[in-house]
């Protein structure tokens, strides 16, 4: 019993020693912060517009569907599929024989009436000697009027004859209203067609692609503010007359890009507004006219359509990748002295690559551009200033 007891003393003395060596032991100090590697770049400041962006249809200005005048045969067919053609350029031939032989019987005809008219003149002149003496009835003398005045009408419809066969006669070489970009050869030689006015049989189509135009559809309060900015702009260089003014007279411009293009390449203008609103969906029609000399808009293409909706003023600009989001709120990790600072940002609208920055942020402030998500605030960072390249708007 006794050594039991002093085993028991042993261990809790041994415990209060350790006890009194561990709070002797200094703490070691605290391991500073490794500083962070990110990339910033600096709040750029920059004169921009603000755009509106829209889909359009590209239409060409003009379309003519080529169809036959006259019923014959092609004889010939004058053009290559999909070439461009000039106007009154020859097209087709269709077989004038028949037309030929009408137009001379048509030309004969003239001359025979021209007879008949001096053959009853002179009997005529005879006649009235004759009426005189009381030679001859008064009847017989009148059916001589008659017989000349026939004559003369006859000669009337002789000539509107010839020139009804000429028109036919031309009909039968079929020449290119407009100048464009013709179709394919609908019907080829040896083949009947059929004429008529609007019921001829169709031979090809014809597009004129240059000028192009464009259609798309935006809403009222776009038109306004568009005609509003173009009046503004009037009013300023001194024109009263603004009223009578139609919108290709504002001269509102239109920038368009195809489907294989990243920027707006393509300059026009703004020219005709339809003349009311759809009830429906409260839009309208608005056309573009641009320059296509090399061809390379097709009429019924899809193309973006980019208008200016302001303006030029000047704009803070960041990269869009610099701004983070959490839940409604935008904001980005300003650098300074070394340490990060979150600041809550407001945003305009996108410029290119770059967003506009309406409030909370200053030109020339420094900002985390590349490792935002792996970035908090008031942690040191070590930074390498990017370069961005010129922003395209």
């Amino acid at each position: 019993m006794q050594r039991a007891g002093w085993n028991g003393s042993r261990l809790a003395c041994l415990l209060l020693l350790g006890w009194i060596v561990g709070c002797n032991r200094s703490t070691p100090p605290a391991t500073p912060p490794i500083a962070m590697k990110v990339a910033s770049v600096l709040a750029k400041a920059q004169e921009v517009t603000d755009f509106d962006e829209y889909v359009g249809r590209a239409s060409a200005s003009e379309t003519v569907e080529v169809r036959a005048r006259v019923t014959g045969y092609i004889k010939t067919i004058e053009f290559q599929d999909g070439e461009t053609v000039d106007e009154d350029q020859l097209l087709f031939t269709i077989e004038p024989d028949v037309y030929e032989a009408s137009h001379d019987q048509a030309v004969s005809r003239i001359e025979w009436s021209k007879a008949k008219v001096t053959l009853a003149e002179k009997k005529l002149a005879r006649a009235d000697d004759l009426i005189k003496v009381s030679a001859i009835s008064q009847e017989e003398f009148e059916e001589n009027v008659a017989a000349l005045a026939e004559a003369k009408a006859q000669g009337v419809s002789a000539v509107a004859d010839s020139e009804i066969t000429a028109l036919d006669l031309k009909y039968t070489k079929v020449k290119s209203p407009i100048g464009g970009r013709i179709d394919r050869a609908l019907v080829t030689p040896g083949n009947i067609v059929t004429g008529g006015l609007g019921t001829g049989t169709l031979l090809t189509t014809i597009v004129k692609n240059d000028p192009m135009y464009v259609y798309f559809d935006v809403d009222e309060k776009a038109v306004l503010r568009y005609q509003r900015m173009s009046i503004q702009d009037l009013k300023q260089e001194g024109q009263s007359t603004i009223i009578e003014r139609t919108l290709k007279d504002l001269h509102v411009p239109a920038r368009i890009q195809l489907a294989d293009e990243s920027d707006y390449l393509h300059e026009g203008v703004l020219d005709f507004l339809q003349n009311r609103i759809d009830e429906k969906t409260g839009s309208i029609q608005i056309r573009a006219v641009l320059q296509n000399s090399d061809q390379l808009i097709r009429s019924g293409m899809f193309v973006r359509v980019r208008v200016p909706s302001s303006k030029p003023y000047d704009a803070v600009l960041v990269p869009e990748q610099s701004i983070g989001v959490e839940q409604d709120t935008r904001y980005v990790i300003v650098v300074e002295g070394g340490k990060t600072t979150r600041r809550t940002v407001e945003l305009g609208r996108a410029q290119g690559d770059m967003r506009v920055i309406t409030k909370g942020l200053q030109a020339g402030e420094e900002i985390i551009y590349r490792g935002l998500q792996r970035v908090r605030p008031n942690v040191p960072v070590e930074v390498t200033r990017v370069e961005l390249p010129a922003n395209r708007p």
